[in-house]
C-alpha cells in the first residue's frame, strides 16, 4: 500500500496529466483506478481535497499581501517540517527566477498541506511543478521546473 498524499498526488501527474485533447477523467473512475493501483481511500480523497484546494487559490489574492523583493522568514511551523535543503531550493527557485514571491506562497500553502512530516528537496520540486502547471501564464517557468524534476539535475546546497 502507498500511504501518502504526495505519493497519490505524484502518480497522478505522472499517469494523468497528458489524459488527451481536453479531455478530463470522471474523478469516479479515476478514484478507482487509484485504489486498483494499491492507495488507500483516505490518501486518496485527501489528495482530491488538496488539488481542489490549489485550484481555488487564485494568484491575485496571494499577491495582495506578497510583496515583490519581500525576505521570507519561515514560521517556527515551516522550519520544523522543511529540512534545510528544501528551504534551500525554495530560495533556489525564487533566485533564478523560475518561481516569484506569489508562486513561493503558493508552493509553502500546497507543501504544507501535504501533511508528511518533514518536506524535502524532492516534495518542493513536486509541489512547484504542480502549482506552475496549475497557474496560467506559467508555462515557461513550468517547463524550466519539469526539467529540473525529470532532467539529471541535482541540487545541492552549498
Amino acid at each position: 500500500m502507498k500511504e501518502t498524499i504526495f505519493e497519490v498526488l505524484v502518480y497522478l501527474f505522472e499517469h494523468y496529466i497528458d489524459v488527451g485533447d481536453g479531455e478530463t477523467m470522471e474523478s469516479g473512475k479515476l478514484k478507482t483506478e487509484l485504489l486498483e493501483a494499491g492507495f488507500t481511500e483516505n490518501y486518496v480523497d485527501r489528495a482530491f481535497d488538496w488539488m481542489d484546494e490549489l485550484t481555488l487559490l487564485p494568484s491575485a489574492a496571494v499577491e495582495n499581501y506578497v510583496g515583490q523583493g519581500a525576505i521570507r522568514i519561515h514560521s517556527p511551523e515551516e522550519l520544523l517540517r522543511f529540512d534545510v535543503d528544501a528551504q534551500g531550493f525554495l530560495l533556489f527557485l525564487e533566485q533564478s527566477g523560475i518561481i516569484d514571491s506569489t508562486r513561493r506562497e503558493l508552493i509553502i500553502d500546497r507543501a504544507m498541506a501535504l501533511g508528511d512530516t518533514v518536506l524535502t528537496v524532492d516534495h518542493i520540486k513536486w509541489v512547484a511543478l504542480m502549482v506552475l502547471f496549475s497557474q496560467t501564464g506559467m508555462e515557461g517557468h513550468y517547463s524550466q521546473m519539469e526539467e529540473l524534476v525529470y532532467g539529471d539535475i541535482p541540487f545541492e546546497l552549498h
